[in-house]
């Protein structure tokens, strides 16, 4: 190998160090603006109308930033539930509604809907179990959801009134807005006890709540 050769591939390694070192810092400054962001607009995880699962007085809580239509979160559905389950009564997480994907805010709103009846789980479950007929992303017909609710014990007259009212619509932008304040672009997104989840993945969020449960439950 020549020492032209060398130099070129030392040049190439320096620049590839580079380029990682550069996203590396890139994204590790926009988890510390989140978690900044998070801990300045901590009022932003209080929101009365959000549905809970898991015990008011959990010292651990988990937010999600919610989309029907998203398939990683109908992947994580089965998995945050879990977690919430397995810390017996130390964790509760909290749904904020975020419909990103198109026609999703029809999704949204039927789920608030459900909330009012106290059933947005039961009824959160079966929309994302129909998914694939009614968000498909090219076509969306979130319409379709109200006939898949048929086996339900959802009043349906009723959770179309209320899907359709100002009230609906004013709690949607709630959560919009929230996720806007604390740089929510993609779902699902996870803050427990206010702390961003940094690393996305199953493992990292548990790691995260069993680093909260160990704070909260000395």
């Amino acid at each position: 190998m020549t020492n032209k050769q060398l130099t070129i591939i030392l040049c190439g390694i320096v620049v590839l160090l580079g380029f990682s070192f550069g996203i590396y810092g890139h994204f590790n400054k926009k988890s510390e603006s989140i978690a900044r962001l998070a801990q300045e607009n901590s009022s932003v995880f209080n929101r009365a109308h959000a549905p809970t699962y898991g015990p008011r007085d959990a010292k651990v809580r988990i937010v999600e930033f919610f989309d029907p239509a998203c398939e990683t979160c109908r992947a994580f559905y089965p998995l945050v539930k879990r977690i919430v389950d397995g810390h017996q009564g130390k964790v509760q997480l909290v749904v904020r509604l975020v419909p990103f994907h198109k026609g999703s805010d029809v999704a949204a709103k039927i789920l608030i809907a459900a909330h009012k009846q106290n059933l947005f789980f039961p009824v959160t479950e079966v929309v994302l179990n129909s998914q694939d007929s009614w968000a498909a992303h090219n076509q969306p017909n979130p319409e379709r959801i109200w006939t898949f609710l048929k086996g339900t014990s959802l009043d349906a007259a009723k959770a179309k009134q209320d899907a359709d009212s100002p009230e609906a619509q004013a709690l949607l932008e709630q959560d919009l807005a929230d996720a806007s304040t604390l740089q929510v672009t993609k779902t699902p997104g996870f803050f427990v006890n206010g702390r961003p989840l940094k690393e996305f993945g199953h493992e990292q969020l548990k790691a995260l709540v069993d680093e909260e449960v160990k704070r909260a439950y000395p």
